[in-house]
């Protein structure tokens, strides 16, 4: 749009109509780039509309005189398509009929001959809009409507698509999307003077066009003041109520902030914004709807703290109520509020039923075309790939859809301002966030965070043992959740269950809540840069050199680095003497890398802090560097406190309560790779996970004892019906057997087959048995166990590599040893990380490269011997898991075995079994045994005491 806006002015153009089809959507914009270009906006709609009178369907287009008119183009814009002719009666006033163009209704009748059709249907127009009713005659259009309606008034158009021919082919392609006909004008876009020197028709029609244009003066409606609040409450009254509850008896400290923020909110008339979200946020506490604690800036406001929209204390974390809402800069508040995802409409649902209907509705957006998915039509629609089409379609708007989050409550009718699409919940504005905000109106992001629902879910659990338990009981200082953090097992956390961060858990070793909240600043692309010089400062091992004392106060806590924004609005206030508004204008002129604003800034700075007399010109210039060189790694501190607290309250629930953590996340359904991830998380903070049994499983997971027993659904071949069939069923009568099991519940054959497989009927017998007697072609142990990993993630009823412990104990000397299977691995010939799913769960390791980088691969069992470090195994050596041959030498025989066993070289270990048992020994692997039969032979020759050590049956012999 802002090319074609740009190449009207180039061209001269006096006035500009958009008429998209059936959407108003980019009025907002169109307004705004016509008045920056000097040009009058005219708005208008091309609406399908069903004529009653002949059963038909055309497209209209309409255009607004006034705002009486503008106000009913949005209301018919609002309507189920095809709109009904009869209803155009109660909206007509203020409105434009233009019929005709290149595929009119009366251009079309008049092109198939039927003159008395297009009379009857330019009656009807005539008679219902008059003298607001024109005809409209396109550039290169053939039918000359002077002829047929030569008293009627016609206008002279052009359809305009894009600027030049050059865009032909993309115009076909966008109508090929669409699944709709392509309109390709026949003209690049002319001007007006061009426009009529090609007109050949009544000079009046020229005339009747510029009269038009001059008559259609809209201004889109701007919402100049907030909606009131319905009960009239009085802010000061509920922030000092709200301020007693907080604190109890209120200090001077508090007693001053709260009369600062209050006095600018009243002098920025936000009061009945407060109010409103405050209205929102205590529906949703008296409803049980979990509210998340506060979400960006708007923690930072202590009347936000009081009114309970926040949990967040900004006295107690130093956060600057600037930094929410400045009167420098004039911006409007914004307050992001999380519910429970689940919930959300409900909240949606009681501002509808607060405000009215006509007065809340969800945001509409847009998706645009992209760099991949505009090539990727180019090449479906056109069979080939051709980079200029899809550069011509690049950002342009593909589909309508619903804002994630954000809603508009309005004082006037929301159709004043936009018009609305219908939706399945609640209406979804035409105009998207920005334009709406352009106008003015309110907008309050309403988010559904899956974290509230989870922990939600989580309290609930504990609370069936625990009533009294809440969240806000919850401490800040924990040994358990400190261990759970540092260890990195936040799978599941909110913000924490990335690789990134676990691997920052591990390295911060966080020993204070303080660490987590710098921790979630720490981990962006930018501040991740300087993690390790945090690191190496905060342990002691980095110098810290503050140009003054007094930034100490300042930057203590980050260890002489500015982490938060919060500390660049702190030094420019102390330092430079700038107000705290001013402060936040650097702030922002930093973080948008405007230079000329930067530079006129630090004038400020420096002769605010030489004038003030606290430090020199130099000193000020190197704070102002300072300042300049870590903005852009300073990271909102409100919105960290605010998500540090919700994701300590998950790791929390986690460390003290990992059975009910897993149970609820379990139930959510999650599969694959990640169902094995987390089970093996949960495994390894000690909580036994039990296969499904058709005896005790529901169909999702449950607590069991101290464990979780696996759903029967856990296994995705059996289906929520077949498990509550099984369920019901033994509900009835207990299953007895095997026999009354096949009896009482007719499945098919595969799911009967997957529910052996998965372990789900070992309580009715052997698993090898039940399958031999369904017909399944098993050979051993090691493959029915392999068959359960297979369908529940893990190895639930006992992992394969348990068999080996007990003599891998006597290898591991003064190491530790961990056996399993290895799930993940990765590095380079020098570091090797991977992942080990083991009986106690998941094990992270790392272990040098070279041959390693080749004898560990995924899905190999192996036993890895080493010491464990801050939640990660460091590898020292490692076995291969396999047949083993045990020998057992008397002193004499060591000679012997060695000429037996040195050229062999081959892939099975040989240990050494001496005195009794008492001591085993490992040889080296040019000892280990390739030739099976050939060793067996020559160690009976020489009556050499061994035997195989094969837990899964490999026969190596």
């Amino acid at each position: 749009m802002e090319s074609l806006v740009n190449h009207a002015k180039k061209l001269g153009i006096k006035s500009l109509a958009l008429t998209d089809h059936n959407s108003t959507a980019g009025h907002g914009e169109f307004e705004e780039l016509c008045i920056k270009a000097g040009i009058r906006p005219v708005f208008g709609v091309e609406l399908d509309l069903a004529f009653g009178f002949d059963k038909s369907v055309t497209s209209v287009v309409f255009i607004a005189r006034d705002s009486q008119g503008y106000g009913n183009l949005l209301r018919l814009a609002s309507m189920p398509k095809p709109v009904s002719w009869d209803v155009l009666t109660g909206f007509r006033e203020g409105l434009v009929l233009l019929e005709g163009g290149s595929k009119g209704k009366i251009t079309c009748l008049l092109r198939e001959g039927k003159i008395e059709d297009a009379l009857r249907v330019h009656a009807r127009y005539t008679e219902e809009f008059g003298q607001n009713y024109y005809l409209r005659h396109e550039i290169g259009q053939r039918e000359k409507f002077w002829d047929t309606f030569p008293e009627q008034k016609i206008i002279l158009c052009q359809d305009i698509r894009h600027i030049d021919l050059n865009t032909n082919q993309a115009l076909e392609l966008l109508a090929k999307i669409g699944g709709i006909e392509a309109k390709v004008p026949e003209h690049p876009f002319l001007s007006w003077e061009e426009m009529a020197s090609q007109f050949v028709g009544p000079q009046s029609i020229l005339k009747n066009t510029l009269e038009l244009a001059e008559s259609c003066r809209v201004k889109l409606a701007r919402e100049d003041i907030l909606p009131p609040h319905p009960d009239g409450e009085s802010l000061e009254k509920l922030v000092w109520e709200g301020a007693e509850q907080r604190f109890g008896k209120i200090d001077l400290t508090v007693k001053e902030r709260l009369e600062n923020e209050l006095s600018i909110i009243n002098d920025l008339n936000f009061s009945d914004y407060f109010l409103i979200v405050a209205d929102l946020v205590r529906f949703a506490k008296r409803a049980q709807i979990p509210v998340g604690p506060g979400r960006g800036s708007a923690a930072s406001s202590l009347v936000a703290y009081c009114l309970g929209i926040t949990e967040i204390n900004p006295l107690h974390w130093g956060l600057l109520f600037e930094r929410f809402l400045n009167k420098a800069r004039q911006n409007r508040p914004d307050i992001d509020l999380d519910f429970c995802y689940e919930r959300r409409n409900e909240i949606i649902a009681y501002a509808v039923e607060r405000f009215g209907p006509e007065h809340v509705a969800q945001i509409g957006t847009y998706g645009t075309f992209g760099a991949r998915s505009s090539q990727q039509e180019v090449v479906r629609h056109l069979g080939t790939d051709n980079p200029t089409i899809a550069e011509q379609i690049l950002g342009l708007k593909r589909h309508q859809s619903t804002h994630a989050a954000g809603i508009v409550i309005t004082g006037q009718p929301i159709q004043d301002i936009s018009a609305i699409y219908p939706h399945r919940d609640f209406p979804v504005t035409h105009l998207d966030m920005y334009s709406l905000e352009n106008l003015g109106v309110l907008k309050i992001d309403v988010l559904g965070l899956r974290t509230l629902t989870f922990l939600n879910n989580i309290v609930g659990e504990i609370k069936k043992r625990e009533p009294h338990f809440s969240p806000a009981d919850i401490p800040l200082e924990d040994e358990a959740t400190f261990e759970l953090l540092s260890q990195g097992k936040t799978l599941g956390i909110f913000q924490l269950e990335s690789d990134l961060f676990r691997k920052l858990l591990r390295s911060m070793q966080p020993n204070s809540f303080n660490d987590l909240v710098a921790l979630l600043a720490l981990g962006r692309p930018g501040p991740l840069s300087i993690f390790p010089e945090y690191l190496k400062r905060r342990e002691g091992a980095g110098e810290i050199n503050y140009p003054h004392p007094g930034l100490e106060e300042i930057l203590g806590e980050t260890h002489g680095l500015i982490l938060y924004q919060e500390q660049v609005m702190l030094i420019a206030h102390y330092f430079g003497g700038l107000s705290l508004g001013e402060a936040d204008l650097l702030r922002l002129a930093l973080g948008k890398k405007d230079h000329q604003a930067i530079q006129r800034w630090e004038q400020r700075f420096i002769e605010g802090s030489t004038g003030k007399s606290l430090i020199s010109s130099g000193d000020a210039k190197r704070i102002f560097k300072m300042i300049t060189k870590f903005s852009g790694y300073a990271f909102n501190k409100a919105h960290s406190v605010s998500y540090a607290l919700i994701s300590w309250r998950a790791a929390y629930l986690k460390a003290r309560y990992p059975a009910e953590f897993y149970v609820t996340l379990l139930r959510d359904g999650i599969t694959g790779d990640e169902l094995t991830h987390h089970l093996l998380d949960c495994q390894s903070l000690g909580v036994k996970v039990l296969q499904p049994s058709i005896l005790y499983s529901k169909a999702q997971a449950t607590l069991e004892a101290d464990g979780i027993r696996l759903g029967l659904c856990t296994n995705r071949q059996i289906t929520p019906q077949d498990a509550d069939l099984i369920v019901q069923t033994r509900k009835r009568r207990r299953i007895d057997s095997w026999n009354d099991f096949r009896q009482r519940i007719r499945l098919d054959a595969k799911s009967l087959e997957k529910l052996v497989l998965s372990g789900a009927c070992d309580d009715l017998g052997d698993r090898y048995k039940l399958a031999r007697s369904i017909n399944l072609p098993i050979t051993g142990g090691l493959e029915l166990l392999d068959a359960e990993r297979e369908l529940l993630g893990i190895y639930a009823s006992r992992h394969p590599a348990t068999l080996f412990e007990p003599l891998l104990r006597n290898l591991q000397g003064d190491l530790d040893v961990v056996v399993g299977k290895i799930l993940d691995i990765g590095g380079n010939d020098t570091q090797i990380p991977g992942v080990l799913e083991s009986p106690q769960g998941v094990v992270m390791f790392q272990t040098r490269g070279g041959k390693a980088r080749q004898d560990l691969q995924k899905g190999r069992f192996v036993a890895l011997f080493g010491t464990c470090d801050k939640g990660l195994w460091q590898v020292k050596w490692f076995l291969k898991l396999g047949p083993i041959l045990l020998i057992s030498p008397k002193q004499d025989e060591l000679q012997i075995i060695k000429t037996i066993l040195q050229e062999e070289q081959g892939p099975h270990p040989v240990v050494l079994r001496l005195g009794e048992g008492i001591a085993y020994h490992l040889l080296p692997q040019q000892f280990w045994v390739k030739n099976v039969e050939k060793i067996e032979k020559e160690l009976r020759k020489s009556q050499l005491v061994y035997v195989w050590f094969d837990p899964w049956k490999e026969n190596v012999s």
